[in-house]
Parts: C-alpha cells; sequence; structure tokens
C-alpha cells in the first residue's frame, strides 16, 4: 500500500485508513499519495522543555520533560496535481476556529489542530492552469499535536 495523507473530522475513531471508514467521517480531506518531491516532517516541533537560569556563580537547570503536545507536523508540496475543491476543503478547515482533526500518513494517526497563523498556504501554479487548465498546487500544512492515536 502506498502511503497517503489524510485529514479527517474526529467524529469517528482513529484509523490508519480513513478512506474505508464505516460510517466515514463527516469531513475527509485526500491529499494524495507521499510527496515523493515535497518535505513532510512529523517531528517539526520541540523536544522536551526546559530553561537554564543563570544565577550569581552559577546556574539553575529546570526540566520539565518531554510532552507529546509540543510535536509538530510539517508538510510541503511542491507543484502537485490536486483538485481546486479539496484546497477549498483545506482552507475552510483551516479557518474554523479551535478544531481538532485527525491526521494520517498510513503509518500513524495523531489528534491534530492547525498552527495560527500560517497553518496552511496554497498557491496556484498558472502555468498549468493557462496551458492545460489543471489545477497544480504548492502548498504548507503545519499542525500542531494534541495526541498520538496510533
Amino acid at each position: 500500500m502506498a502511503v497517503k495523507f489524510a485529514i479527517y473530522s474526529i467524529d469517528i475513531a482513529a484509523t490508519l485508513d480513513p478512506w474505508d471508514a464505516d460510517p466515514a467521517p463527516a469531513t475527509m480531506i485526500d491529499l494524495g499519495e507521499d510527496p515523493i518531491f515535497g518535505d513532510y516532517d512529523p517531528n517539526a516541533g520541540s523536544k522536551g522543555r526546559g530553561a537554564r537560569i543563570a544565577t550569581l556563580g552559577g546556574a539553575v537547570d529546570q526540566d520539565f520533560g518531554s510532552f507529546v503536545q509540543d510535536g509538530r507536523i510539517r508538510l510541503a508540496v511542491q507543484n502537485v496535481p490536486i483538485a481546486a475543491a479539496t484546497i477549498a476543503t483545506l482552507d475552510a478547515a483551516f479557518a474554523a476556529i479551535d478544531t481538532q482533526y485527525f491526521f494520517t500518513d498510513s503509518v500513524n494517526c495523531w489528534t491534530v489542530k492547525f498552527v495560527k497563523p500560517d497553518g496552511f498556504r496554497a498557491l496556484q501554479n498558472l502555468f498549468f492552469k493557462s496551458a492545460s487548465n489543471d489545477d497544480v498546487f504548492s502548498y504548507e500544512i503545519l499542525l500542531k499535536i494534541d495526541a498520538k492515536n496510533i
């Protein structure tokens, strides 16, 4: 099975295969197959929390541990054929206030929210649109991890 990406609503249980879920999620955004020429980083966030506080003649180190909520997921794809309707659905999902989604890469599944600001950016390649009326976009998605489900 090819690695595929999807963002879908949390009205169903977390799954690695939301395409075949029964019942289907209310919101299902299929991002297609693995972006061979894209940049996918499921570990884009910080690792661990802590501080070093300088004191007179020394320092105090504070270690607050590592939390899954520190994580970020970044998916950036250049010039891929994707429907304008999918881009519009992504834009609407990003615009939803404080809304959680599931994100799967067919190997893992997380509960996520879009990073605000700049959690979703899309740019249409007008060369392909004018030359052959194809919808070709470059896009970047940044997601905050709330929980790792699978």
